[in-house]
């Protein structure tokens, strides 16, 4: 009797174990289609605080903010046993800024204030058209200190490219977060209570970036200070012409961007037309606007060049940009993208202002 009710109480517990997140809500869709602000997310699963200070970033950095990660609890489970990401996962991103960088412990970054909230949900259901059933969302208002009720999904280019182009797991950046890295696929496992610091069992590598394609065609016709052909254009790069424009880096500074790999030498010149623009600080920049970026291998041999040329009068989210990069300065077939509103290229410089990351004046 005493076994017979012990596996009973044994049986409970464990169908218990497994319901506790069964048919749990964290996230709902409004009749908008806005994603209504999620409630005590700080009770989930703390995923990580990453930051790319202004200091490291040449001053201007994409995302400055320190960013509190959390992963709702039925996600973090489902993650643990089967290493993927379930439909109905939602990760929350807490915005806080970066206070002082000093403490009686050293310098460093320290935090601040709670200036946004931001999110991204993975559901089939409510963005079946989306890369990977992915959607991105912000409920930070710029003024007023205040959190939105709902969020608007950003549309697909802002956002999805570069998730998909460089996360390491189905649009999730789980290189960079160790509590999920060593997690994934564990079973019942608890990570934490493991004695191994290392989690190189369960780490996966960055997907390479591919040649990505054009989304829309390139116009025909142009009268450009540069060719938009793929022989015609990679011919000119090759003559060195782009460097008689006036305004130019006066040395390499290291890349901001996937250009070939983070961090290695690119130097920047620029035309004439987007020149003037930069300086009037124009919102939308004119047709004909012109960037080449010499990128350079560690040893500072020259390895390609990256081009984004201004083909419409409007950005259009990236379609009125032509986009090139060629990974290989005697092969003009070593492409990693060509053409108008390249996803790849849009989403990284979707935060800069009509697309140009570029500062100005050039150094």
């Amino acid at each position: 009797m005493y076994l017979l009710l012990m596996l009973v109480l044994l049986f409970v517990a464990c169908k218990n174990d497994k319901e506790e997140y069964k048919d749990v809500a964290y996230f709902a869709m409004d009749a908008n289609g806005e994603l209504e602000r999620p409630m005590n997310y700080r009770t989930w699963i703390y995923v990580g605080t990453p930051v790319t200070p202004n200091d490291m970033n040449d001053g201007k950095a994409a995302f400055p903010e320190l960013h509190n990660v959390y992963i709702d609890p039925m996600s973090y489970e489902h993650w643990k046993k089967t290493g993927t990401w379930r439909e109905g996962t939602i990760l929350i991103k807490e915005l806080v800024s970066v206070g002082s960088k000093a403490a009686v412990s050293g310098n460093g970054y320290f935090m601040g204030e709670f200036i946004g909230l931001e999110a991204t949900v993975k559901s089939k259901k409510h963005f079946p058209n989306e890369p990977g059933n992915w959607a991105y969302f912000s409920f930070t208002n710029p003024e007023g200190g205040t959190l939105s009720a709902t969020g608007k999904a950003f549309k697909t280019k802002q956002c999805n490219g570069c998730h998909n182009a460089s996360a390491a797991d189905d649009f999730v950046f789980t290189q960079y977060y160790p509590v999920l890295s060593s997690a994934k696929g564990v079973g019942d496992v608890t990570p934490e209570n493991a004695a191994k610091r290392v989690a190189s069992q369960t780490k996966k590598e960055t997907k390479k970036v591919g040649k990505w394609e054009a989304s829309v065609p390139t116009p025909e016709g142009l009268t450009l200070d540069i060719p938009l052909s793929k022989q015609q254009l990679f011919d000119y790069l090759a003559s060195g012409k782009y460097k008689a424009f006036k305004n130019k880096e006066k040395e390499a500074h290291p890349s901001l961007g996937p250009h070939q790999k983070l961090g290695l030498p690119v130097r920047v010149f620029i035309n004439d037309i987007i020149a003037e623009s930069l300086e009037k600080g124009n919102d939308e920049h004119p047709l004909g606007s012109v960037i080449v970026k010499e990128m350079f291998n560690a040893d500072n041999t020259l390895s390609g060049w990256a081009v984004m040329v201004k083909t419409h009068d409007k950005a259009d989210n990236g379609n009125g940009w032509f986009w090139y990069e060629v990974t290989d300065p005697k092969d003009a077939n070593k492409l990693a993208a060509i053409g108008n509103g390249v996803e790849g290229c849009v989403s990284c410089h979707a935060i800069g202002n009509d697309m140009v990351r570029t500062s100005y004046p050039l150094k």
